[in-house]
């Protein structure tokens, strides 16, 4: 999908004026290329950071995320409210990642196990990680799933609380439980004397 953009907004401001995302939506919904590229332009690497951070390999993020919104530009006129365009997206990344393992768990071809163990960005980021931020890693496994997942998607990710929300169809206010008590316990795992 080649993205020529005719709008002049900013990401960042749009991101932060509901009214221009909302217009760039309706604009979208009545069949607007230029528009969609806009939105594609603002989502893309959201929507690719969430998906490589389920998949772990860089071509498959980058087809996935392609897959999102062409799908989304198919399916975009279905959206009955255009508020809850950030969790419809995000559920259509989710599908996507969950066709993506249903059809690997069927078919892994050899080359793709050699070329995902040769591919050479896995060995730097391999090598990139230092000590601590491997010892963070492996604490972010003791944490609960749900408790990851709101951490990465925060600190990783960069959503707001209202966007976690959205996408864990919780309200504001459990988020914060869940990242108060996420933090608390890697504070706990971290101050363990082994680790020091």
């Amino acid at each position: 999908m080649e993205i020529n953009p005719v709008y002049t907004f900013e990401p960042a401001k749009i991101s932060q004026n509901q009214d221009a995302l909302q217009a760039l939506i309706a604009k979208a919904k009545e069949g607007s290329q230029p528009a969609f590229a806009e939105i594609y332009n603002l989502y893309f690497k959201k929507i690719y950071k969430f998906i490589y951070f389920r998949v772990g390999h860089k071509e498959a993020a980058e087809d996935l995320a392609e897959d999102v919104f062409v799908k989304a530009f198919e399916k975009i006129k279905t959206i009955n409210n255009n508020n809850s365009f950030d969790a419809w997206l995000y559920q259509i990344a989710r599908n996507k990642i969950i066709d993506y393992y249903r059809e690997k768990k069927s078919t892994i071809a050899l080359e793709e196990v050699e070329n995902t163990l040769e591919y050479e960005t896995n060995v730097i980021d391999a090598v990139d990680l230092k000590d601590r931020q491997k010892a963070l890693l492996k604490m972010m496994k003791e944490l609960g799933t749900e408790q990851q997942a709101v951490l990465k998607l925060k600190f990783l990710e960069d959503f707001s609380n209202k966007e976690i929300a959205e996408l864990l169809n919780k309200n504001e206010g459990a988020i914060r439980v869940i990242q108060h008590r996420a933090i608390t316990k890697l504070q706990e795992l971290i101050n363990k004397p082994d680790l020091k």
